[in-house]
């Protein structure tokens, strides 16, 4: 490296530990933190290091093996999976970033399974890059690492590149294949400019042995970028600005919406609507003698649904409203282009439900339309921009929900 080089390193290290000082600010008291990798996030795990040592209490879920070494050995206190279904925020590196979508490629240190599990897991994934990683498409100068099961590899290469890739097999400095964490190989694969990142990660997840890809579409918010000109923030347009907010709380029957609403409005202040009140008797009677509504017996339900929202839109007044909205047909027309709304999803198994389910009384709904509701289900895209809960215990549910309320903006608390 000549010296022009190793100068032009000192700024991007100078400017990312910049964007890790901001997004570092993020974390509050008692947070559930994922520990991103690489050498940008490694500024964060060291600035987080120094947080805790002066008093904040947090946890870190590591994406790496890597990462897990230096949070302890910067005495950062970790946990699992195993106790922590959700995390609060999860500070990462990418690779590149698109302009307006913040669409991302990660992947090239070889963590992206780990990485991407992490993200789906966090309510928020706060990315920090400098400012050679924006990019006006996805593709321009970086390839989308693929991870991939070893048996079968050249096949599963074949199949990337019917998809137009040029591909290769990723090699480590001994001259070996490239192992990741989890005993799979990276397939570095050059689609030159993405036109459509979103439908490209579909078609790369179909593939057999195909593991994950280094495609991370519509998970970023926000983005800290330093450069030259300072640190700037850029927010994803999926972000919740509507005002009074408006919470969909959504789940199949069973997960805990009616509790987690009812304290939540009671925390807040909110005028809260239970939305099976909502449903025409004819609906009610269906579900007592065990038979499952179609869509066309929702239909009105979720009409009834959308004008309460509407209403305290008109009046401008925040609220707080349950509803399975179990199909995203659903949630396109009782959420639809109204910003104030925010989704929020209680998240859980078929046993923890039908645990809740036998222990409840007096609902309409019977035990044996659990299967009915678990099939019609379609989870939250990350493009709805879900809150997502762990329908688990109460205490973990509104532990979670507290610190979702800590870190809202001001101007919603007020409501």
């Amino acid at each position: 490296m000549n010296t022009a080089e190793s100068i032009r390193e000192i700024d991007r290290d100078t400017f990312k530990r910049a964007a890790a000082e901001a997004a570092v600010e993020l974390v509050t008291q008692d947070m559930v933190v994922g520990l991103g990798s690489g050498s940008t996030a490694a500024f964060a795990i060291e600035l987080l290091a120094q947080r805790h040592r002066r008093g904040l209490r947090f946890v870190g879920i590591p994406t790496s093996e890597r990462t897990a070494a230096q949070a302890v050995a910067a005495g950062i206190p970790l946990t699992s999976f195993a106790d922590h279904r959700q995390i609060d925020l999860t500070i990462d590196g990418a690779d590149e970033v698109e302009r307006g979508t913040l669409n991302l490629i990660k992947g090239l240190g070889g963590a992206l399974l780990r990485e991407k599990i992490v993200a789906a897991a966090s309510n928020r994934l706060a990315i920090i890059v400098d400012g050679t990683k924006l990019v006006d498409q996805l593709g321009a100068r970086t390839s989308v690492p693929v991870e991939v099961v070893a048996f079968g590899l050249e096949a599963t290469r074949e199949s990337l590149e019917v998809l137009g890739a040029s591909v290769h097999l990723r090699m480590s400095p001994a001259d070996q294949p490239f192992v990741t964490d989890g005993g799979n190989r990276i397939l570095d694969c050059n689609f030159d400019h993405i036109s459509d990142p979103a439908r490209l990660e579909e078609r790369i997840r179909h593939i057999v042995g195909v593991v994950e890809s280094g495609l991370f579409i519509g998970r970023a918010d926000p983005v800290f970028v330093a450069d030259a000109a300072g640190v700037h923030r850029l927010d994803s347009a999926r972000a919740h600005r509507g005002s009074p907010p408006i919470l969909v709380i959504m789940g199949i029957s069973g997960s805990g919406k009616s509790t987690v609403a009812q304290k939540l409005a009671a925390r807040l202040g909110w005028p809260f609507a239970e939305g099976d009140t909502l449903h025409p008797e004819i609906n009610i009677a269906k579900m007592h003698a065990g038979i499952p509504l179609t869509d066309a017996d929702r239909q009105p339900w979720l009409e009834r649904v959308a004008a309460w929202i509407d209403a305290q839109r008109a009046k401008k007044e925040p609220g707080i409203i349950t509803c399975s909205a179990l199909k995203r047909t659903y949630r396109q027309f009782i959420i639809g282009d109204r910003p104030e709304v925010r989704l929020v999803y209680l998240r859980g198994g078929r046993d923890l439900i039908a645990q809740h389910v036998a222990e409840r009384q007096g609902h309409f709904m019977p035990a044996s339309l659990l299967r009915s509701q678990i099939d019609t289900l379609e989870e939250p895209e990350p493009s709805e921009d879900p809150l997502t809960i762990d329908a688990g215990e109460p205490s973990n549910r509104m532990g979670f929900l507290a610190r979702f309320f800590n870190q809202m903006p001001p101007f919603l608390k007020k409501q």
